[in-house]
């Protein structure tokens, strides 16, 4: 049996760009894996992909089946795989679940089935499922250009950073988002990603503080009024408080690494205390 865990992931900075040809955005960012992971196991049967999980996902419908599909048939492999799905990402919360789960599948099937091909072949595959599946593949902090499938590693010396993950009980459809975003074409945000690599490397709160941008805020709290004021609630509590990828999950960073207060505050929302994973 062959083990994978999955890694959420986090946008620090997020900037969107005009459509392309294409039709997706042009977008540069920041992605960063979190100690918050899914669960799969692999094993070898004689035919066909049966997958057991804890999800209400259709089948056909999850990525893990779609990937598991497109390596058996890259590969042309006859043998089939019993697959185990633990989720513990939130879905609908821009942390990279689904993506993620993709690319442990790829990784976890390359190894069950002894392909030994590399990392970069694998994100190759994976981007023709979704443009952040070739981050997930690495699981390392990149900065991602294009639509988000060119992963450029960043080799950066990264603190032990704690934070919390603040998700509602709601959720956000990103091509929603994605249609609600209004480009500005002096949205450039170089500087700013230079200073979020500083963050991750020294830790300083107020680095990220005075540099810290997602361009799908305003049209994710366009869409959800309610989670602009759920933001603002937040750091009222005296934390730094930013939305990862569309949403609807809120990153919140503090100079204690003590979130008391917002868990009093927001008992009934799904609460996860993490740390950026090294």
């Amino acid at each position: 049996m062959i083990e994978e865990n999955a890694y959420a992931k986090i946008n620090i900075g997020l900037e969107v760009g005009k459509i392309r040809d294409d039709g997706y955005h042009q977008m540069n960012s920041i992605l960063v894996p979190i100690d918050i992971c899914d669960k799969l196991t692999f094993e070898e049967i004689e035919s066909g992909i049966v997958l057991v999980d804890n999800t209400n996902i259709k089948t056909e419908d999850n990525f893990v089946y779609k990937a598991a599909k497109l390596f058996k048939e890259e590969y042309q492999i006859t043998k089939g795989v019993m697959i185990h799905l633990t989720k513990n990402i939130p879905s609908e919360a821009g942390l990279g679940g689904g993506s993620s789960d993709a690319a442990a599948t790829l990784r976890g099937l390359n190894r069950l089935f002894n392909k030994n091909r590399s990392l970069d072949e694998l994100a190759k595959l994976a981007s023709r499922l979704g443009s952040d599946m070739p981050f997930c593949i690495y699981q390392q902090p990149a900065f991602c250009t294009g639509r988000g499938e060119e992963v450029s590693r960043l080799d950066l010396d990264l603190k032990n950073i704690k934070l919390l993950i603040v998700k509602p009980p709601y959720g956000l459809s990103t091509k929603d988002v994605y249609q609600a975003y209004d480009y500005k074409n002096d949205n450039n945000h170089e500087f700013q990603f230079d200073a979020i690599k500083t963050f991750l490397e020294t830790g300083d709160l107020n680095t990220l503080e005075k540099n810290i941008f997602n361009d799908l805020e305003a049209p994710a709290f366009k869409i959800k009024p309610e989670l602009f004021a759920l933001k603002e609630k937040i750091e009222s509590l005296g934390n730094i408080v930013f939305m990862s990828g569309s949403g609807t999950a809120l990153c919140v960073f503090n100079e204690t690494g003590d979130f008391s207060k917002i868990k009093e505050e927001l008992k009934f929302y799904t609460l996860i205390e993490t740390t950026i994973k090294i």
